[in-house]
């Protein structure tokens, strides 16, 4: 059995225990499905400026044969590790697994649409963490075209995508901007940021956003 084969979850936030944690962390590097977008993580952390941190993709997830991929805004603290030098630090890694509510909401909804964390990669249109380490903070259009051409060099590195999810109206803004410029062809199917604050301020939200991914499950012949 792989690494990739152990990481099966079986409820929302197991990176809250430390030996699965630990087990994700020591496979980053040598999970074959992750390992070339992990490298490249490593590459970008190193031509970024001090203090910005950019999370591990996750070896549990689809890696480079994931057919969906997940778009997000930014990395929250949770997925910012204890390297970034926060205060307040996470599991270093974007993952559905992390110990908060929007990758517990993430989880659940997965679930209940029969989307296969393996079909796919979640990650952010801004891939560093931009706030500090008492406040997160969204991005603008200058780190959202900033961020453009690191976006394009995770697509590359996806052959077999076939569906985007953009999530929310900043990733939904930096998605656009990609397609303006590099016109992939996949499915885009933009739907609500997954947070506590959305699901609190619309009363139809999380079942607008089950409706996305059981679109992207029958897009993918997972349902």
């Amino acid at each position: 059995m792989s690494s990739h084969d152990a990481f099966r979850t079986l409820a929302p936030r197991a990176l809250r225990d430390p030996d699965e944690l630990r087990g994700r962390l020591n496979a980053v590097r040598t999970e074959s499905a992750v390992r070339p977008l992990n490298d490249w993580v490593e590459k970008l952390r190193g031509q970024l400026d001090d203090g910005e941190a950019v999370p591990w993709f996750d070896p549990a997830c689809g890696g480079v044969d994931a057919r969906s991929l997940f778009l997000l805004e930014a990395p929250g603290q949770k997925s910012i590790g204890a390297e970034a030098d926060l205060r307040r630090t996470g599991s270093g890694i974007i993952s559905i697994d992390n110990d908060d509510p929007t990758a517990q909401y993430c989880w659940t909804l997965r679930a209940e649409a029969g989307l296969p964390y393996r079909a796919s990669v979640h990650w952010n249109v801004v891939p560093w963490y931009l706030g500090t380490a008492d406040r997160i903070a969204a991005p603008g259009r200058t780190e959202i075209q900033r961020a453009a051409p690191f976006l394009h060099e995770v697509i590359t590195m996806l052959p077999a995508l076939e569906v985007v999810v953009p999530m929310g109206r900043k990733a939904q803004a930096g998605w656009a901007a990609y397609q303006e410029r590099y016109a992939p062809k996949v499915h885009t199917l933009p739907t609500w940021h997954p947070s506590p604050r959305v699901f609190a301020s619309r009363s139809t939200a999380r079942q607008e956003i089950l409706q996305t991914l059981q679109e992207a499950a029958r897009l993918l012949g997972t349902a």
